[in-house]
């Protein structure tokens, strides 16, 4: 019987990433791992059991732990699990050729492609290539996977992610219990499941504003929206809460006509600075004393130590690294540094003026508590891929804005998804979590949603 072009497809595929994997000299781990995940893309791809694969990564994606591999390290199951399922997006794309939805939604696919000049001129190749290949399969598995699932009728698995937390705060309420909640602890307590609050607090409220968008369709939706802006308030991140705020106003200026949604706010920003000049805002950055990692704070005064840029170290820092990564940009405003590399190639960039305990001068040994890379998702692209990423992901942004907020109706399904996207929309200056699997999972699959939800008119996407 001869073969199918897809069956000589699928061999292809294997001799080729066989022959890959032997060339760079690969352990045969990686080699047993690559013909594993693409004989499994297989068998679910032949099945169609993509639904399934989806639902169970939803469930496994906040249980994941980072397991050291011969080749590498990888948040398992989770990781192993999106690779076998962007390799069964392709083939739902390739076998036969249809490219249909990539055509009708673009913008993320040529946001991936706007990193191939970065990974050209890099400073590290293989570590740019690396990064690159990890948003690739973050985008493809998150949101072209979601919208040939939206397609098929099947709806966005953010309850099963939510049962799968359920375990992760529990872990962190007994850790937290163990520290006598102490609240200094509170940023490693829900480790090896999220390496840090923040992340937990930004995903907590994109459920949140999924949540609360819910409620004006589904009633049942209220006590779980409480829940996670309770918990949001909890995990400790500032920028998190701040997130919620944020949402929040968006939320009540959606009840306005259009018109006013973006006519009053401006407005309000007028008058204020008419009347009040800039002396206010520059007193509350020049005054405030509250400390973000004082253990006698309320969480109040924690929320309020934002402005505080004269003793809060954490605040000193993001603006040391907003600073490199604005730096970094000016030396190199096309193609930046190369995708993944700021974390490596800041530190001669960094301002004397607003060096401070958590500041890193040798990337071997940096001080307790100081991690992360730029601190704002913009600025990161900017220093690494240059300004051509940062326009496009501008219009990912501007039509969610546009067609989520001031096209929007409250009673509309996609506004949920919005709301849920709008909490990013200000964590991300704050925070860069796009590269994490836990979070990706949340905002390309809301971003895919958001999009099916444009061209239909009923609720039968949301569960």
């Amino acid at each position: 019987m001869p073969l199918k072009n897809k069956h000589i497809a699928l061999l292809l595929a294997i001799t080729t990433g066989l022959a890959v994997a032997l060339y760079f000299d690969f352990h045969w781990g990686a080699i047993y791992a690559t013909v594993a995940a693409l004989s499994l893309a297989w068998w679910v791809w032949k099945r169609q059991l993509e639904h399934t694969g989806y639902l169970l990564l939803a469930l496994l994606l906040p249980l994941s732990v980072k397991v050291k591999l011969p080749f590498g390290d990888l948040h398992l199951p989770a990781e192993g699990l999106i690779v076998v399922l962007s390799l069964v997006v392709l083939l739902r794309l390739l076998a036969p050729l249809n490219l249909s939805i990539i055509k009708k939604n673009p913008w993320p696919l040529l946001w991936l492609l706007s990193f191939t000049p970065g990974i050209w001129m890099s400073e590290i190749p293989l570590v740019s290539l690396k990064f690159a290949i990890i948003n690739g399969l973050f985008v493809f598995t998150f949101y072209y996977g979601f919208l040939l699932l939206g397609n098929r009728g099947k709806p966005f698995p953010i309850v099963p992610f939510m049962w799968g937390l359920v375990p992760v705060l529990i872990v962190g309420l007994v850790q937290f219990i163990k520290f006598d909640f102490y609240p200094l602890t509170i940023s490693g307590i829900y480790q090896p499941f999220f390496y840090s609050h923040t992340i937990l607090g930004a995903s907590l409220a994109i459920i949140a504003g999924y949540a609360w968008g819910q409620t004006r369709i589904q009633k049942n939706w209220i006590l779980i929206a409480v829940i996670a802006t309770v918990l949001t308030v909890l995990s400790g991140s500032r920028a998190a809460l701040w997130s919620l705020a944020f949402m929040a106003l968006l939320w009540a200026l959606m009840h306005l006509p259009q018109f006013w949604r973006w006519l009053l706010p401006v407005a309000l920003v007028v008058v204020y600075l008419g009347v009040f000049g800039t002396d206010k805002i520059q007193e509350s950055f020049t005054y405030n004393s509250y400390q973000s990692h004082d253990p006698q704070a309320t969480i109040v005064e924690k929320s309020m130590s934002v402005t505080n840029v004269q003793t809060d170290a954490s605040n000193i820092e993001r603006l040391n690294r907003w600073v490199s990564a604005l730096r970094m940009f000016e030396e190199r405003p096309l193609f930046g540094f190369g995708p993944g590399t700021y974390q490596f190639t800041y530190i001669p960039f960094q301002e004397k003026s607003l060096e401070n305990r958590l500041t890193v001068r040798n990337p071997d040994s940096p001080p307790q508590g100081s991690g992360g890379s730029a601190h704002s998702e913009i600025l990161l692209q900017l220093s690494e891929n240059g300004i051509g990423s940062v326009l496009v992901f501008l219009i990912i942004i501007g039509r969610w804005v546009y067609y989520g907020f001031l096209r929007g109706s409250l009673g509309s399904p996609q506004t949920a998804l919005f709301l849920a996207l709008s909490t990013y929309l200000f964590h991300m200056q704050f925070n860069n979590f796009l590269n994490q699997p836990v979070f990706a999972f949340l905002f390309w699959g809301s971003a895919a949603y958001f999009d099916i939800q444009l061209r239909r008119k009923d609720h039968e996407l949301l569960p």
